[in-house]
């Protein structure tokens, strides 16, 4: 049997009951709240992630300093910045190039740059100057367990290098390592290389200074201009810039082929004729302080 209903017939919605209206509003609160909690969590992760390291190719970067690794994952250079941390949130990356603004002693220019000019070399640009006149630059370079070449001439030479106490940094210039035991020579280039095939050249417009701790293993790079022989360019700002490069490669071989190629280029002109007609001698490295003039009368004959 049928039942016609009229046609505008509405069926009435049941409303829920009073006792029902508290429990419901309470499970659409809850619901809000848990989904806010989920975003704000997913946020925070991703800015922690973020506040922790940042990444370009090979280069792990970090508030503190940054890591390399070679293809095969294997960490083949490390560095700390020693005299300031950045604020990896006013980090920002367009390209190959990854800047920042901020670091805990204020703002300041920060940036690497990723240059890879063969298959197997991988190179970071890194510069960090800061905006003041006063504080130095300070990076610390970690020789840990690889062999390092390169560097200055030194009083007691060693190859690989091998350095004994500690040094803060001091200018890096030449000096007679015969009257001062502690100084750099008269050879020095401001480049070393790793058996780990990595290699650092520091730019030759830095102010710079270079100090070492034996028992961390350190290299000790800073820029400065203050108490310092160095100056700044005539108009410029004497605000401490330390740049350099940083290569690695698949091999020790390749990676300092493609570092001289790229920095020490070959003698252009010929010396001065005088250089090896009025030849300067010294009595030094044969007699040392035991000298008189019979002997040097003796030396000229041979």
């Amino acid at each position: 049997m049928y039942t016609f209903l009229p046609e505008n017939f509405t069926p009435v919605k049941q409303k829920p009951s009073k006792e029902l209206r508290p429990m419901l509003g309470a499970v659409t609160l809850g619901l809000i709240l848990f989904i806010a909690a989920v975003v704000a969590w997913c946020y925070y992760t991703v800015s922690l992630r973020k506040a922790e390291r940042l990444k370009t190719e090979l280069m792990d970067l970090r508030a503190d300093g940054f890591v390399i690794r070679n293809q095969h994952g294997e960490v083949v250079f490390r560095l700390a910045f020693r005299s300031g941390s950045l604020d990896l949130e006013s980090c920002s990356k367009e390209g190959e190039i990854l800047s920042c603004t901020r670091s805990n002693r204020g703002p300041l220019n920060f940036f690497i740059q990723t240059v890879k000019p063969k298959d197997t070399v991988m190179c970071y640009r890194v510069r960090w100057e800061e905006l003041a006149a006063g504080p130095a630059v300070e990076h610390t370079m970690f020789w840990e367990d690889a062999h390092w070449y390169g560097g200055s001439e030194m009083s007691t030479q060693h190859w690989p290098i091998r350095l004994a106490g500690y040094q803060e940094p001091v200018p890096y210039v030449t000096s007679d390592v015969y009257s001062f035991r502690d100084s750099f020579g008269g050879i020095l280039e401001r480049y070393w290389l790793s058996s780990k095939a990595a290699a650092i050249k520091i730019n030759d417009s830095v102010p710079f200074h270079l100090g070492f701790n034996a028992t961390e293993r350190s290299l000790f790079f800073q820029a400065r201009y203050k108490d310092s022989p160095y100056k700044p360019p005539p108009g410029q700002q004497p605000f401490p810039e330390l740049s350099y490069r940083v290569c690695v490669g698949s091999d020790v071989t390749s990676i300092h082929k493609y570092m001289v190629r790229r920095y020490f280029n070959k003698p252009s002109k010929i010396p001065a004729e005088n250089a090896f007609r009025y030849p300067i001698w010294s009595t030094w490295a044969l007699y040392k302080n035991d000298i008189d003039q019979d002997k040097v009368l003796d030396l000229r004959e041979d």
